[in-house]
């Protein structure tokens, strides 16, 4: 699929994520493997510490905290908020969505249009065409809204995926513009006959929980998980980066109207040092333009690890200079999305904590 949406800016971004850490060095115990094999993946990786919420803390809390503060600081009045958009692929309840639970903790206008998408690495491109399309429809100002959390619960026996892992939350503010320049062009593709490199295969309506699928057996590569656990075949999903990612970012260049060396700064989900280090070789793209350093010291927040690297690595600087910019995405579907546009001259772009314990409102 593919989408030019004009009239449309990013005008403010700001993330946040948990104020504990968990490190690499105190986690090498549990893992089922050698204290050497495992220092040298990590090196290999970039693995160092990660953030990870409180069991209190649930996605709807961090995304929450973040608008709240967003509201407390007068860079978004709730009044003009015309929607929010959360995405998730965790939620605090079965039912109602996360956007219902935010709307309620927040206590936001009910003429705020409340809109919940399941997505995962890609949710925040995702998020933003959807806003886009809001906007360009008539609403005045959409907030993009990305949450993970519930790290604390992955399986820290697991190596393939416990040190990777991370929570944090996003909101990107979308709203009308009169700048010509101001498009943002999308490509999406999906690829569902891979779905199962990366799965959680227990805990839906096709395998529901029981005690079989909650007991944890150790795997063929020495992990031990269950079937409630993130399963992930992590050379088809490098392979499936490496093969699917460039030609994707080559195809939305052209359709955007523009040369790939004009882009300023590639602004990519944050998966692991080595893939995006390879990545950035086989796109040949200087790696100072495609930051690579999020999981090392955040983890991988999923749909958040965009507003995470665009608030960690370009913050204040995109107060008061614009960039061409291409975000890409890749991840469980297997999906791959990429936007082209230009960002800055923001009128925020903030980096916070959030404290634990369920904090909802900044300060608390």
């Amino acid at each position: 699929m593919k989408a030019h949406i004009t009239g449309v800016r990013i005008r403010g971004i700001c993330a946040t994520v948990p104020s504990h850490v968990s490190r690499f060095e105190d986690e090498l115990k549990y893992f089922p493997f050698p204290e050497k094999s495992s220092r040298r993946l990590g090196k290999v990786m970039g693995f160092k510490e990660h953030r990870i919420a409180d069991p209190q803390t649930t996605p709807c809390d961090l995304a929450s905290y973040t608008l709240d503060y967003l509201f407390q600081k007068n860079f978004l009045v709730r009044e003009k908020l015309s929607a929010i958009i959360v995405v998730a692929q965790q939620v605090d309840h079965p039912i109602p969505g996360n956007s219902k639970v935010i709307h309620g903790q927040l206590d936001l206008s009910r003429n705020t249009h409340c809109v919940d998408m399941y997505e995962n690495c890609t949710g925040f491109i995702s998020g933003l065409y959807a806003a886009s399309c809001f906007v360009a429809g008539g609403l005045d100002e959409v907030a993009v809204v990305t949450t993970d959390a519930g790290a604390c619960y992955g399986n820290i026996k697991d190596r393939n995926t416990y040190p990777i892992g991370g929570d944090a939350a996003g909101v990107a503010v979308v709203c009308k513009s009169n700048n010509p320049e101001d498009r943002i062009s999308f490509v999406f593709q999906h690829d569902g006959s891979r779905r199962d490199a990366l799965i959680v295969p227990a805990g839906g309506m096709r395998m529901p929980r029981s005690a079989e699928t909650a007991q944890i057996r150790q795997d063929a590569t020495g992990n031990f998980r269950s079937l409630e656990h993130l399963h992930m075949d992590g050379t088809a999903v490098f392979q499936f980066v490496m093969e699917e990612v460039p030609p994707l970012v080559e195809e939305a260049c052209v359709y955007a109207g523009i040369a790939k060396d004009d882009i300023e700064f590639y602004l990519t989900h944050q998966p692991n040092r080595f893939m995006l280090e390879k990545l950035a070789d086989l796109m040949h793209v200087p790696r100072e333009k495609l930051f690579n350093n999020v999981v090392e010291h955040f983890g991988n927040s999923s749909p958040s690890t965009i507003p995470v690297n665009i608030a960690y690595n370009l913050g204040t600087q995109l107060l008061t200079k614009k960039h061409l910019v291409c975000f890409s995405a890749f991840g469980a579907g297997l999906s791959l999305a990429c936007a082209i546009g230009h960002l800055g001259n923001l009128d925020f772009c903030d980096f916070i904590e959030h404290p634990g314990k369920g904090a909802i409102h900044y300060g608390e």
